[in-house]
């Protein structure tokens, strides 16, 4: 385990690593803070970082190889920039959700948990299954019953499915309540500043494959916010431990229009505010965004945005982005390549920078002769989870 804390957002009380989902002073949300060794440095190993595994909780965390940093030849000339796509595509379920996956269920066996339990509309189900299948957890998915059934990855025969009746978040909400019950890893909850530690080795892995340069900007998709907070986190780690120059790359961010509560909270100068989702967008329709904030200060201290996609150029953007790329994306990966057209289009990134384009999950369509699975279909009520279960309360 690192040298590392859990520090209050609010308060910025601390506490030991541990699985807790609260501050204890002030009930609000806690991030992983890492101690210095009195030198100023983060660490004192610097070559550690060539793992990635130098800044996160727990040392022996087992992120999935590193993802491809591709040039993109004719975006690049098209745009009159130089553009690299970071390729989330690679991972082992085809989205940046296996870092966070990796990160949870390192934490969880840590602790003893011997259950993770996350709600998804698809990819964080796929990667919390299949990385839980890796070390014989037993995972536990919660997913709205008017989404499209979750395709689960080969070798996931240990998770259950729960359908639940009514929104996602309705189903982060029987989450929350559920963690008052079982002694299991959440997701949303006691595991949380844990998984989200696992997306910052996305930004450790760009300045290794760019010879330990900063690109000029990055661009990124933007749903709860904290792939965008913790991709800042990354480059600012790494300039704090001494392996970059001390700046950061302009980090701007991208919502779909039918679902921008923090391009919108950005564009008001205010805290983000709950909106209902309503956007093609699956990946980024969530309408309270837990790290709203902390992107938005990211975008700030760098320099950079928030914008928003229209819903209408989401579709034609992402086919524009496989046309002129050969990457397939999916419909976050077509707001963010809209949000860089019109970034450059605006002048927010002039001619000649070199800009890194965050290609989240794919748009191929998965395999549809998967595991096959029973999925329950519920209320969202924790009572019903335990009758699902075939238990009731004591």
């Amino acid at each position: 385990m690192n040298n590392a804390v859990l520090s209050c957002r609010i308060c910025e009380e601390t506490h030991p690593l541990a699985p807790v989902s609260h501050c204890a002073a002030c009930s609000g949300p806690l991030d992983v803070r890492y101690i210095s060794n009195g030198n100023g440095s983060l660490l004192t190993d610097l070559q550690e970082l060539s793992s990635d595994r130098a800044l996160l909780p727990h040392r022996e965390t087992a992120i999935p190889n590193r993802t491809p940093l591709v040039p993109a030849p004719r975006v690049s000339a098209a745009l009159g920039i130089d553009v690299h796509l970071k390729l989330e595509t690679a991972n082992p379920t085809s989205s940046f959700k296996d870092r966070m996956a990796a990160s949870a269920v390192k934490a969880a066996q840590e602790f003893g948990f011997g259950t993770v339990l996350c709600t998804s509309t698809g990819n964080l189900g796929a990667a919390v299954a299949a990385h839980c299948a890796g070390v014989g957890l037993e995972g536990v998915i919660l997913t709205p019953a008017g989404a499209e059934p979750l395709v689960l990855p080969p070798g996931a025969q240990g998770t259950s499915v729960f359908r639940v009746r009514g929104t996602l978040e309705d189903c982060r909400q029987l989450e929350r309540d559920l963690e008052t019950l079982f002694p299991w890893g959440f997701l949303d909850g006691n595991l949380q500043p844990f998984a989200v530690e696992g997306i910052k080795t996305i930004a450790y892995e760009i300045v290794e494959q760019l010879d330990w340069e900063l690109p000029d900007a990055i661009v990124s998709p933007v749903a709860s916010g904290a792939l965008f907070a913790k991709l800042a986190q990354g480059f600012v780690e790494l300039a704090e431990l001494g392996l970059v120059a001390d700046r950061r790359p302009r980090m701007y961010g991208a919502q779909p229009g039918g679902c921008p509560p923090v391009a919108a909270a950005w564009a008001d100068e205010r805290p983000p505010s709950r909106v209902t989702p309503n956007t093609v967008a699956r990946s980024l329709a969530v309408g309270d965004p837990s790290y709203g904030e902390l992107a938005i200060g990211a975008a700030r201290m760098s320099g950079g945005a928030i914008t928003t996609v229209a819903e209408e150029l989401i579709e034609p953007s992402t086919e524009l982005l496989a046309e002129d790329s050969g990457v397939v994306a999916d419909p976050a990966g077509g707001v963010a390549f809209g949000a860089l057209v019109e970034l450059v289009r605006s002048g927010a990134i002039e001619a000649g920078e070199h800009v890194v384009l965050v290609v989240t999950g794919t748009g191929t369509e998965p395999p549809r002769v998967g595991i096959p699975y029973r999925a329950q279909e519920i209320e969202a009520d924790s009572d019903h989870f335990l009758a699902a279960l075939g238990v009731g309360r004591d």
